[in-house]
């Protein structure tokens, strides 16, 4: 009997174009379609529950994962299938296939967990490329079915993937093809949507350029939040293409704590070079300042507790928190001299964290009860005050654990 892990990948050749129904001894059911292969009919197929799984002709033992799964919609957040809290920063790299060989391990020694791809003749080896590096593939489909149709019954089985629509009149029967063909459910958004929140989009792709407005978007859809372009660091022609890299680090920061998903964008152009590519146009490295200075919001996002959500207790700082336990605000341009926060009493190690020249200052602080009555801001009843003195730079960002 073949055998595959839970959410690896079975392929299974077959006669010809007829679709395959896998039945599991629960009862549950998953369908699947061939695509032609250079040898012949194949179908490609992730099975999600562990135990036997039978076919017309054969079956299959979905033997237990060796892996986390594919990325899953939880309220406004995502987590891996097997419940592991997923947090991606994302590039744009829009290149055609004989662009990457270059950018891939670029790619691999970046910060970045997820890459925006276009449907093209070499998408099936980067997405394998990219699972290897246990990066996440989001790919922008066309508007074209039959292309819809193929890209997803060759990927639909690989677990890195999710899907984004170009908006289009068709948006909805595409959504619902590859609801029909994708029995691995990843998911699935529509760039720049012009109605985010039609059910079937399992969260919002948008352009937004202020990111103060994905709280009012989380809060009006219940639903993650990607901005999937905000803008590009480099020196383009346009004002999307040619942003400050200060400004292009302070967008995604504060979408980050915001509580978004922030994609980063890079467009620098040589003049003298018509063979050096923009790298979200398919350059082999990012060459940009930006890149490099979101391993420290990497090593934040690696480390966040389980549960963190943004809170209104500090409006005119933007604030993830387990309240009581732990905060991450990040000031942005403001040059505030000291931050005060209310908190439970006890013992905290707290960062200062300069984003722009990738440092942190650490320190170990203690707060003292102020006794019943004293309980308003974020530490409730008793608590007591903490004041974090700062730099009066811009671009710094304070983090706080509980200790005891």
């Amino acid at each position: 009997m073949t055998s595959v892990a839970r959410w690896d990948v079975l392929e299974l050749p077959v006669p010809g174009p007829a679709g395959v129904l896998f039945r599991h001894t629960s009862g549950a059911t998953a369908y699947a379609e061939p695509f032609q292969s250079d040898d012949g009919w194949l179908v490609r197929y992730s099975p999600d529950l562990e135990g036997t799984w039978s076919y017309d002709g054969g079956s299959l033992e979905c033997t237990p994962a060796t892996s986390r799964g594919p990325v899953r919609r939880s309220g406004t957040t995502l987590r891996w299938a097997d419940g592991t809290p997923y947090h991606p920063l994302t590039t744009a790299w829009f290149g055609d296939p004989q662009q990457w060989a270059a950018a891939r391990p670029a790619l691999a020694a970046s910060p970045f967990n997820r890459v925006r791809l276009k449907v093209s003749d070499g998408i099936e080896d980067q997405v394998r490329d990219l699972l290897a590096a246990d990066i996440v593939a989001d790919i922008v489909l066309p508007t074209d079915s039959s292309v819809v149709r193929a890209a997803v019954n060759r990927l639909a089985a690989y677990r890195n993937v999710t899907w984004c629509l170009e908006s289009a009149d068709n948006s909805r029967e595409l959504a619902e093809l590859i609801a029909e063909l994708d029995s691995s459910r990843h998911l699935i958004s529509m760039h720049e949507a012009t109605d985010p929140g039609p059910p079937w989009l399992t969260h919002l792709s948008v352009r937004l350029e202020n990111l103060r407005g994905v709280s009012a978007l989380r809060l009006a859809h219940a639903k993650p939040v990607f901005v999937d372009a905000c803008g590009h660091e480099g020196n383009g022609t346009t004002p999307d293409t040619s942003l400050r890299p200060e400004e292009m680090l302070t967008r995604i920061w504060e979408g980050t704590v915001r509580g978004a998903y922030v994609t980063h964008g890079e467009w620098y152009v040589d003049p003298s070079s018509v063979s050096v590519v923009p790298w979200s146009d398919g350059g082999s490295r990012p060459s940009g300042v930006v890149a490099q200075r979101l391993r420290l919001l990497r090593e934040v996002l690696d480390e966040l507790p389980d549960g963190v959500e943004p809170i209104d207790d500090y409006r005119d700082a933007p604030t993830l928190a387990v309240p009581g336990s732990y905060y991450l605000q990040y000031l942005g341009e403001h040059q505030f001299p000291d931050r005060t926060f209310s908190l439970p009493e006890g013992e905290y190690d707290v960062e200062v964290l300069d984003v722009w020249n990738h440092s942190v200052r650490r320190t170990r602080e203690s707060v003292a009860g102020a006794g019943a009555g004293a309980g308003a801001g974020a530490g409730g009843r008793g608590a007591g005050t903490l004041t974090v003195r700062l730099p009066g730079t811009q671009y710094q960002a304070i983090q706080i654990r509980r200790t005891s």
